[in-house]
């Protein structure tokens, strides 16, 4: 078996912890008795996940705690629907720009569980950056990709270091589309340093005619043209590039990862 961590939470009531987990559907085990007819440690499972509850913790009504939980499920949808009204939720499904599907819950300790599968998208680019014709097929089997999504997808597997033919040619049947042209001028008027909050700092350049953003410390990202003006990043799932421009001049742009933009400012010369 390989070697793998268990987390450990300490919590105030290890008994009421472990029916709480219980009813979500974690199932217990082992467990330790306190001496009192209670509980002071517990060992629960979901699956191949596990989680031990040990005696002496504190809740919080901070929005984050020190150790969160992480549960990696399929049918993260599924699971969701059949929580949501027995638990307070802090986010609903939605897709990452890391290529998870994800929903957060709190439990009764006020800890954040995370419930999260990989995403159409992140198994469609995983499979186009691996070369793996049969993993593109299944995600492509699945409902729910953005039409952007298969554009990004197409364009990564026609050119560059991930080009592959026969993934580039199943995309198309799919209904994938290369991104539209934007000329040359345009994409000079993007070239510069861009600076945001807490020394935020992303360089953009052009490269053989193709855009590229690079975060300091980074490797270069790809970004492909949704339009003229927003592009997103070949190796970031759910997130945009989006330049503002005004009397024709370039003066910054907002990035989006889900549902958070940051907005950076282009660095005068």
């Amino acid at each position: 078996m390989a070697d793998r961590v268990v987390p450990m939470i300490h919590v105030p009531d290890v008994r009421a912890t472990v029916d709480w987990y219980q009813a979500i559907g974690f199932t217990v085990v082992d467990t330790f008795g306190n001496g009192f007819g209670g509980l002071s440690f517990a060992i629960l499972s979901l699956g191949s996940s596990q989680v031990m509850f040990n005696q002496d913790g504190r809740p919080s009504t901070r929005n984050r705690r020190e150790v969160d939980l992480y549960v990696y499920m399929d049918k993260v949808d599924d699971v969701f629907q059949r929580l949501r009204e027995r638990v307070e939720v802090v986010e609903g499904p939605h897709d990452t720009s890391y290529g998870m599907r994800e929903f957060i819950i709190r439990d009764l300790n006020r800890f954040w569980i995370t419930f999260g599968q990989a995403s159409a998208s992140g198994v469609l680019m995983n499979g186009v950056r691996e070369g793996d014709l049969e993993a593109v097929r299944r995600a492509l089997e699945t409902a729910g990709l953005e039409p952007q999504t298969l554009t990004v997808a197409l364009a990564t597997a026609s050119a560059g270091e991930y080009e592959n033919e026969k993934i580039a040619e199943l995309l198309e049947k799919a209904g994938a589309v290369p991104p539209p042209h934007v000329d040359a001028a345009t994409l000079r008027s993007y070239v510069g340093e861009y600076a945001g909050e807490q020394g935020l700092t992303v360089s953009v350049t052009v490269k053989h005619g193709a855009l590229f953003a690079v975060l300091s410390g980074q490797p270069p990202q790809h970004l492909i043209a949704v339009d003229t003006t927003t592009f997103r990043p070949a190796a970031m799932d759910a997130s945009t590039v989006t330049f503002h421009v005004e009397a024709g001049r370039t003066t910054g742009f907002g990035f989006r990862q889900g549902t958070t933009t940051t907005q950076l400012r282009r660095v005068e010369d």
